[in-house]
């Protein structure tokens, strides 16, 4: 609903009911308790109707639209690593300046964006260190949340180390594979 005719439907019942209450001289007459009954009836029917509207309205995430998408493909006038929304999982999941950097780095090669147990999946390498050198980002489209995995075989060939909420942790292997 545009912002003119949200204006009109929320205010006209009450003009309606000041120019009513201006015109009529005497009070608790029938064509009073008429004109007020039928101006509750429109304010409490417009009510209604206005909050079934933003009931019905789904929630956007900021995450879903890039879903089929690889991390560099724009969608509106952002990329996966350059979203706002993302960047600001990211950040809030990773602590380490340096894995922050790699994870939103918009050069290297990359699956496309998936769903996976619920999380907007993204996966992408170092160009020509694939395997050495990985990260996946997992956001929650419902909280806006991240948890980052990054594999750097030259640090630790065993290990990933998981990011969520600023803290870090180790697990055996590396960054699972979501392109399948």
């Amino acid at each position: 609903m545009t912002r003119h005719r949200l204006w009109t439907v929320l205010t006209l019942p009450i003009l309606l009911s000041a120019a009513l209450a201006a015109c009529s001289g005497e009070k608790n007459s029938p064509a009073d308790n008429a004109a007020d009954n039928a101006v509750n009836a429109v304010e409490n029917a417009m009510a209604n109707a206005a909050s079934a509207t933003n009931a019905a309205a789904p929630r956007a995430d900021a995450f879903s639209p890039y879903v089929g998408k690889y991390p560099f493909d724009k969608v509106g006038a952002h990329s996966w690593n350059d979203d706002p929304a993302v960047v600001a999982a990211v950040k809030a999941a990773v602590a380490d300046k340096a894995v922050r950097k790699w994870v939103l780095e918009d050069g290297g090669p990359s699956s496309p964006i998936a769903t996976v147990d619920g999380k907007i999946a993204a996966w992408s390498c170092e160009t020509h260190n694939c395997g050495p050198h990985q990260w996946l980002t997992l956001v929650d489209p419902a909280s806006g949340t991240a948890e980052v995995c990054y594999y750097d075989e030259a640090v630790d060939a065993q290990s990933t180390r998981w990011f969520k909420a600023g803290k870090e942790e180790k697990r055996p292997g590396q960054c699972p594979d979501v392109s399948s």
